[in-house]
């Protein structure tokens, strides 16, 4: 009898150690389980884009290329995305991105009435625009501004949904002025319709019409009025109907650690460089 008191004596206190420590093994278990971050969900962003080099293009083999194209890639990849791009011009983007069948548009100026439909992010590069003309009537125009123009009645070319800051906007659209602006659904139209004498002026971004003038070899007959129209930020517009709120924040979180270690700095230098 006291045999077996001496051996449960001995029993019990190793049962119970092994209890204790079989709870607290589980117990670091959960508490794992629950601290681990919930896996992001898949997702598929249908990217708009229109033909505007060095910005966003497609190669001779069907690549896509640019800085926004590099810039949305390494956006999606970080957040989990993938990303199929879709062609069209500016305009249509715009009523596909509102509709939801298009998720992301690059290089977008936020506006009020763009805000109606889209969310934007914070902006990840500068943007600006500048008029051009004839090389032969560069002289007839120095000096003069973009309403001075439009009192001369000169024919100056835009770009359907384009936006080129407050003052040329309300010219763009004002009752009285809007007569002197020629628009065209892609931008390498008004660039035929300035050289045929369709126009006297266009607006462009510098760097996008430095490659539009080196393709098209129109180097010597376009040139660069000192006049610079707009310059401002842009931002990745996503459409409200199409972008769930949860993958808008991983984008914004991935965009925002680019600018912070110097990566987006880096891509943009190096395209403008």
């Amino acid at each position: 009898m006291r045999t077996r008191e001496r051996f449960w004596s001995w029993l019990a206190p190793l049962a119970l150690s092994l209890t204790l420590a079989a709870c607290q093994q589980q117990t670091a278990a959960d508490t794992q389980v629950a601290a681990a971050p919930p896996t992001p969900q898949p997702c598929k962003l249908r990217v708009g884009w229109d033909p505007w080099e060095p910005y966003q293009y497609q190669d001779a083999d069907g690549s896509m290329r640019g800085l926004d194209v590099e810039i949305i890639r390494r956006i999606a990849d970080d957040a989990g995305c993938e990303v199929e791009f879709v062609r069209g011009n500016w305009g249509e983007l715009l009523g596909q991105l509102r509709g939801g069948e298009v998720h992301v548009l690059m290089a977008a100026t936020p506006t009020e009435e763009r805000r109606a439909f889209a969310h934007f992010s914070p902006p990840y590069r500068s943007e600006s625009f500048a008029l051009y003309t004839r090389a032969g009537d560069a002289e007839d125009f120095a000096g003069a501004g973009l309403a001075e123009l439009v009192a001369q009645d000169k024919r100056i070319a835009v770009t359907d949904g384009y936006y080129y800051g407050d003052a040329a906007t309300q010219l763009i659209l004002g009752d009285e002025t809007r007569k002197a602006f020629v628009s065209a659904p892609v931008v390498e139209l008004n660039y035929t319709r300035l050289v045929d004498g369709e126009v006297d002026a266009l607006l462009d971004d510098p760097f996008v019409a430095a490659a539009v003038l080196r393709r098209k070899g129109l180097d010597e007959q376009i040139a660069q009025h000192p006049l610079q129209i707009h310059s401002g930020e842009v931002s990745l517009m996503y459409s409200q109907a199409g972008v769930d709120e949860a993958v808008l924040k991983r984008l914004d979180r991935a965009l925002m650690q680019l600018r912070t270690d110097g990566t987006l700095e880096q891509m943009t230098a190096r395209y403008r460089g």
